[in-house]
């Protein structure tokens, strides 16, 4: 299993700007879980600790291998969220670890 955590800051600074910005992102990426062969889950969540050194929101997802988690981000189901993610979002990071 792979799981895939991506950070982002978002463009918006105002509470209901991110909040707002959020509730898309998720909205468009948590549904995939289950349409995408390999994708075993997928949240999307908004920073809770409120410093301002901490990235405003997080993606955890889980993948059955490697190859699963390369398909999820090149299938064409991915295309619509992405570009709603590029949309609100200014910085990314990321990282994906086997456990």
């Amino acid at each position: 299993m792979i799981r895939h955590v991506v950070m982002w800051k978002l463009i918006a600074e105002d509470p209901a700007g991110q909040r707002a910005a959020v509730d898309a992102m998720a909205a468009a990426l948590e549904p995939l879980a289950g349409k995408i062969e390999g994708l075993e889950s997928l949240i999307v969540r908004h920073d809770a600790g409120n410093a301002d050194v901490n990235w405003d929101v997080v993606l955890i997802s889980e993948h059955t291998s490697p190859e699963a988690l390369l398909a999820y981000g090149t299938h064409p189901l991915h295309d619509g969220p992405a570009a709603i993610v590029k949309a609100n979002t200014r910085e990314r990071a990321c990282v994906d670890f086997e456990f």
